[in-house]
């Protein structure tokens, strides 16, 4: 077949063609250009079977990028597989308002990525601000895999350390280290998550969705132990489920953390970040 009609039979089985097309595009190595300008262009017999078989797998309802084993955040490509939490485009709102906080001379600033996922977050962070390092901290072993290949794809291995943890408590760093710390926790209550699209509900990993009962048990965490990594006036910046979640988080702050919340262009709560207004902040045996 050639590209005209490879496109439109695609187009017809998964009712949609921009994903049509992004299949085509990925499997072929070729842009939507060389598409639209080529459309008598014969598809070869493999090229065939592989466009056949990612059609097959979406209409399960398998995530694209999962297929495709690549997402775009930022305007780059990472690496996702099965496993690992697919980037989002609301999470771009948590890179800008980290942005904010980042000289972008400063050789000794070192952030803290709570929960990195694929490392997109700070990949992303440090391809904009290209003094700063990273500590990207994760509980699963696939993600802390793909983190390092993200890491490596983008020449940041001598600015960032994946670290695998099981819990906060565990990652290796000393008091006041951190200037900020950025988070995209699980925050979806256990409750919620069979209401979820099959798209998320059946393939995305339910420990970088699941925030426990109520959604905020890994928020209750990064509290516990925020007073100790940051710095004073550092920035502990979190993306959240809502406005619910964001009034939640306040009544759950310490008492010297000072907190705002940011809406999305939609006009959800999408992010609190919250600053560290004292220099004497109680060390976690100290909290209830």
């Amino acid at each position: 077949m050639n590209i005209k009609d490879t496109r439109k039979k695609l187009s017809c089985e998964l009712e949609n063609q921009r994903e049509a097309d992004t299949i085509l595009c990925r499997l072929l190595s070729c842009d939507l250009a060389f598409l639209l300008a080529h459309p008598e262009l014969e598809i070869g017999r493999d090229d065939e079977k592989k466009i056949s078989s990612a059609a097959e797998r979406r209409k399960t309802k398998e995530p694209l990028q999962y297929i495709l084993k690549e997402a775009n955040f930022w305007g780059r490509d990472f690496e996702v597989r099965s496993g690992v939490l697919i980037p989002r485009p609301e999470t771009e709102l948590l890179v800008e308002l980290a942005l904010n906080e980042i000289p972008s001379d400063d050789d000794e600033f070192i952030f803290l990525d709570w929960g990195t996922g694929s490392g997109c977050i700070a990949i992303t962070l440090l391809l904009e601000r290209p003094f700063a390092r990273a500590l990207m901290a994760e509980k699963n072993r696939v993600s802390c895999d793909v983190a390092r290949r993200n890491i490596a794809r983008y020449n940041l291995k001598n600015r960032a350390t994946v670290w695998q943890s099981a819990a906060p408590g565990d990652i290796p760093t000393p008091e006041n280290k951190f200037s900020l710390l950025v988070s995209n926790p699980p925050y979806i209550p256990t409750k919620e998550i069979q209401n979820l699209m099959r798209d998320v509900r059946d393939y995305e990993p339910h420990m970088a969705l699941d925030g426990g009962e109520d959604g905020l048990e890994c928020y209750r965490s990064l509290f516990y132990f925020a007073p100790l990594w940051l710095k004073e006036n550092g920035a502990l910046i979190l993306e959240i489920g809502g406005f619910e979640q964001a009034e939640a988080l306040k009544r759950l702050a310490p008492p010297y953390f000072c907190a705002r919340e940011i809406s999305d262009y939609a006009g959800i709560a999408r992010c609190v970040v919250f600053k560290k207004i004292s220099p004497n902040a109680r060390t976690p045996s100290q909290f209830p």
